[in-house]
């Protein structure tokens, strides 16, 4: 009866991929029409690829945060296998941008869709070694043409939120049955590790480490252009203050506090980078409404001293804008949106401020509230008091980055531990 039931949900799900084709064409076509997006990549998604080395330790990494996650133990397993050839693939453009931002010297290549025949096509001309998936990209085809291939697959950084354990509790046989034919499973914590087993792993493949982006790795290049970027927008007087990841709702709370705060701090820049780029427009006319000055980061302004707000309309910037900064307020947490990654912020030592809403990242905030890492707002008037605190009080402002600078020394390590761990995989 099980067996007949993971058959079914095999066969409907196959279905769906197969329908669904003609709608993801469209999409294909209309991103590199409208958004300029894929170019001349889209064949990719078919399995279709040139000049990739075989034999590569692939790393997949859907998009813009498990691509930066997973920084640090790629330069790890450059060091470690100096011989071995590493590809990374994605799902997004926006992940393809950070990969090939961060990584010249490593393939990059879109996963193709999970459909049987194209899966077999990229196997055939990758040839992986081991396939390490980062976080929860469960691909069934995917992961069954693997096992039967004997190509070790380790799911690394591995999470499950409350809505996807949910729906996967409905089809638990299935997953469990997709679960199984993973080698090894590097769970973010013992509530993900959990979830885990309820959905039928083997425990013996499991394993509780810290979650990757406590690894959060700042290159010289980054700090070098943070320091030539305060210089070139004469920002050495300004106060900075960044509100990254913003979502609908969210950028009316932080202009309403801005409006408040330049009572006491004039001087105060305000830099919004919204979650979605593609909304710039809606929030040029939500600052225009409330009659603040302000300019677009792509512009190359040379000095930040006649504007107010700076809007961020680029992707991969956020670390040195963060570099930048005094403070940051972490967007998608004001809001009901489950929050975003602090940990790039608090990488460059800085006050971090978040709303209640943060479940999308249970255990980094855990241990964030826990070691006392963040300051959580529950209101605009909270929001204004904090930040005039951090900015009248200077012996407050250091008693959080101290805090601040404790929680990654506490937490980082789990990139060395992972290499250390597949090793015998990939020997």
């Amino acid at each position: 009866m099980i067996k007949l039931k993971i058959l079914l949900i095999n066969i409907i799900y196959n279905i769906i991929l197969y329908l669904l084709q003609p709608i993801l064409i469209i999409r294909i076509i209309w991103s590199m029409i409208k958004k300029n997006c894929y170019h001349h990549q889209w064949y990719e998604r078919y399995g279709f690829y040139k000049n990739i080395k075989p034999n590569s330790i692939v790393l997949h990494a859907a998009s813009v945060g498990e691509t930066l996650a997973i920084i640090p133990l790629i330069n790890i397993l450059k060091d470690y296998y100096p011989s071995t050839s590493i590809l990374i693939t994605n799902i997004t453009f926006t992940g393809k941008i950070i990969t090939n931002s961060y990584f010249s010297d490593v393939d990059n290549i879109y996963l193709p869709y999970d459909i049987k025949f194209f899966i077999n096509k990229f196997i055939n001309y990758v040839k992986p070694k081991i396939f390490i998936i980062v976080e929860t990209e469960l691909w069934p085809n995917l992961i069954k043409i693997l096992n039967r291939r004997n190509i070790p697959i380790i799911l690394i950084n591995a999470r499950i939120s409350n809505s996807s354990f949910r729906k996967y509790k409905i089809i638990s046989d299935f997953m469990s049955n997709i679960l199984n034919n993973i080698h090894y499973v590097f769970a973010q914590s013992i509530l993900d590790s959990n979830r885990f087993k309820l959905l039928g792993i083997t425990p013996n493949k499991l394993e509780v480490i810290n979650n990757l982006k406590f690894d959060i790795y700042l290159s010289k290049s980054v700090l070098i252009k943070s320091v030539k970027l305060r210089f070139k927008w004469l920002l050495h007087d300004r106060p900075i203050l960044i509100a990254s990841s913003t979502h609908p709702g969210e950028e009316i709370i932080i202009l309403k506090a801005y409006k408040k705060l330049i009572h006491n701090f004039p001087n105060l820049l305000l830099i919004i980078a919204p979650r979605n780029v593609e909304r710039i427009n809606e929030l040029i006319y939500l600052i225009s409404k409330s009659n603040l000055s302000y300019t677009i980061f792509s512009k190359h302004i040379t000095s930040s001293k006649q504007y107010q707000i700076l809007l961020v309309d680029t992707i991969g910037d956020l670390l040195l804008l963060y570099g930048i900064s005094d403070i940051a307020i972490i967007g998608g947490s004001l809001l009901n949106y489950g929050g975003h990654n602090p940990l790039e912020a608090i990488a460059h030592i800085i006050p971090v401020i978040v709303g209640q809403y943060t479940n999308n990242f249970h255990d980094v905030y855990h241990k964030l509230k826990k070691n006392n890492s963040v300051i959580i707002v529950n209101s605009l008037i909270s929001l204004i008091k904090e930040i005039n605190h951090l900015l009248y009080n200077k012996a407050y402002y250091h008693y959080r980055i101290c805090h601040t600078n404790l929680v990654l020394n506490k937490y980082c390590g789990s990139s060395k531990k992972i290499v250390h761990l597949i090793d015998k995989y990939v020997k």
